[in-house]
């Protein structure tokens, strides 16, 4: 061991290292050269997914949670839990499947009605002519003079006013206002109305993507997308609630890394297009409530105790610098309202994208992700709610399940008996991501492999039923109540089979159970009935992947007969773009969280019942 208490670890394969003190967690480590490491739990050592591999003896002892979730094998091979194993020693570790950035498949498309392009930042060229002693008028008042009252600046920000004379003196009195809303923003010299750009984010609990725009034409430059540095401190939005109210470096350390990632992600799609960040001069923000609260620095706390309110929901302009922003200096930010504490900014989004408000029949939007939310109705009435569908519909809290990255299997069908399995990426399997496990559970349900109330039948059961043998065989005893064998050892990459496990079932069980409850008191507060429903938009990456058929067969929603089942992607993040481009959908969105009625399911007497007879398949 080194006598300076210092020692040295290597992460494989991206090659980076550290200098740490003895002791350190290989999380910490990690996080100190930019190697994520996916940690569901937060590191609190109660999910098992953050497996990494020691190439060396470095590490410390074994921790109990470990010896909980690695197997014999597994250990004897080297794998230890990262937010559990100290560094004693010089240490070379191989992060590989357990990185949380290796691969991951990011949805940035999504459904984007076209608007009528009126940016929310605008720039307009004039000629100011020059004072004379017969008319000795002060700069600003020549100014506003000669700049049209539609685009009038009766107030002005003081670096406005800063630049103001260098520019009416440096190309003779021609220059270029850039203003918002009344507010005079910068003054360039020469006429720059053809530089004129925007960024929306929409900042996901899993995920973030930016667009680049051109204000000029509305038409999109460049995306770019990111994992959420934030899972860093849990997959969900409740462990960083736990993080952020611990104390004030806990959220600031929250709203540090999501402003860096946004700034990363505006410096790429500017690098992209060709342009310079600073030509950036309006840029728009939605997410959910507690991703919108970390993203400003407002604590998420009273979000997790009743009654679950947000510090703000009305949407906000502010000085893109006053957040830590990196675009023009008197760049404007955009944040979109929210609904309720747990219906965001990304809701009206997808409301804005989608165009529900606007629909004279009964359309329905789901995002489906760590929270559901349900917006229900048409421009005589809307309901929303949002139900804690947990994350196993991003993998998470089941025995192999992943995010949508390589190895992933995304779909899954059973022909004759034969498990086909189709992944992400063309290595070795590594788990099942949200898709692939509703895929599986239909396919099982369909074949009577799974019961009504979701048990998994035993090999025996299944062959003395006259059932499908050479699915039987697949069929295996397992400590988590059974399980299926989707892949043998030798097509993965985890160092054995890949399986669904009975407890994988009832994790989707519960989660389904309470999207499909959630809908359904929705229907029931509106008096809806399943054939008045005439469009269900499925909005985010679970959404725009999951194969409506298999949905249905699982019970996550009520079967519409009259109704389209329209994947729209990232709706949120089109909201957010809209937003940007119009005045009139950034109007719209500031309407919609007083517009929008928010139904508390703790509230209501019925739901429980709602929700045991909704986890049924």
């Amino acid at each position: 061991m080194n006598t300076d208490n210092e020692v040295r670890v290597v992460f494989r394969p991206a090659g980076r290292s550290a200098r740490v003190p003895a002791g350190t967690l290989v999380t910490e480590a990690a996080a100190q050269v930019g190697v994520a490491i996916e940690q569901v739990c937060g590191g609190k050592g109660t999910c098992g997914k953050c497996k990494v591999k020691a190439l060396s003896n470095g590490l410390g002892p074994l921790t109990d949670s470990e010896r909980k979730h690695l197997s014999e094998q597994e250990i004897a091979d080297g794998f230890r839990l990262a937010c559990q194993a100290t560094i004693l020693q010089d240490a070379s570790i191989e992060v590989g499947w357990a990185s949380a950035t290796a691969g991951v498949s990011i949805l940035v498309e999504g459904l984007l009605e076209p608007v009528a392009l009126d940016p929310l930042v605008k720039k307009t060229a004039v000629q100011v002519p020059r004072a004379t002693l017969e008319d000795q008028v002060a700069d600003y008042e020549a100014l506003r003079r000669v700049l049209p009252t539609d685009h009038g600046a009766p107030r002005a920000m003081v670096n406005a006013l800063r630049e103001l004379p260098g520019a009416l003196r440096a190309a003779d009195g021609l220059l270029t206002a850039v203003h918002s809303a009344g507010l005079l923003l910068s003054v360039e010299p020469g006429d720059t109305r053809n530089q004129l750009y925007g960024f929306a984010c929409d900042i996901g609990t899993t995920t973030v993507v930016g667009y680049l725009l051109d204000l000029n034409t509305g038409q999109r430059l460049a995306v770019a997308s990111t994992l959420n540095p934030q899972t860093r401190f849990g997959d969900d939005v409740v462990s960083r609630i736990d993080v952020a109210q611990r104390d004030a470096a806990g959220l600031e350390a929250l709203r540090s890394v999501i402003v860096e990632a946004i700034n990363d992600l505006i410096g790429q799609t500017a690098k992209k297009a060709r342009i310079k960040r600073e030509q950036v001069y309006a840029l728009s923000i939605v997410g959910n409530t507690c991703m919108h609260h970390l993203f400003l620095g407002l604590s998420p706390a009273a979000l997790g105790r009743s009654p679950y309110v947000p510090v703000i929901a009305s949407p906000l302009q502010l000085n893109a610098n006053e957040v830590g922003l990196q675009a023009h200096p008197a760049a404007q930010l955009f944040v979109l309202p929210n609904i309720a504490g747990f219906v965001g900014a990304d809701t009206v989004g997808v409301l804005l994208a989608t165009r529900l408000m606007q629909s004279d029949e009964v359309r329905l939007a789901i995002d489906i992700g760590t929270n559901g939310e349900m917006v229900l109705g048409s421009r005589s009435r809307m309901l929303a709610c949002s139900t804690a569908a947990g994350p196993a519909f991003e993998g998470a809290q089941l025995a192999y399940g992943m995010r949508a990255a390589d190895g992933a299997v995304d779909h899954v069908d059973v022909v004759d008996g034969d498990v086909i399995l189709h992944s992400i990426g063309r290595g070795k399997l590594r788990g099942i991501c949200g898709s692939g496990v509703v895929d599986a559970i239909a396919a099982l349900r369909r074949l009577e492999i799974i019961d009504p109330t979701g048990r998994l039948l035993p090999r025996e059961e299944v062959e003395s039923c006259g059932g499908n043998k050479k699915l039987a065989e697949r069929l295996i005893p397992h400590a988590q109540g059974g399980a299926v064998v989707l892949a043998p050892a030798e097509r993965t990459a985890i160092g054995g089979p890949l399986l669904l496990t009975q407890r994988d079932i009832r994790q989707i069980q519960l989660a389904k159970g309470a999207i499909r409850a959630g809908i359904e008191i929705l229907m029931k507060e509106l008096a809806v009935e399943p054939e008045q429903v005439v469009e269900v938009c499925l909005a985010g990456a679970f959404g725009n992947y999951i194969r409506p058929a298999s949905a249905l067969t699982i019970g996550l929603m009520p079967r519409f007969p009259r109704a389209a089942i329209t994947p729209v992607g990232n709706a949120a993040g089109s909201g957010a773009q809209m937003a940007l481009l119009s005045r009139q959908a950034w109007q719209e969105a500031a309407r919609l969280w007083t517009e929008v009625e928010y139904i508390e399911l703790s509230l209501r007497q019925d739901f429980q019942q709602v929700f045991m007879d909704a986890i049924m398949m």
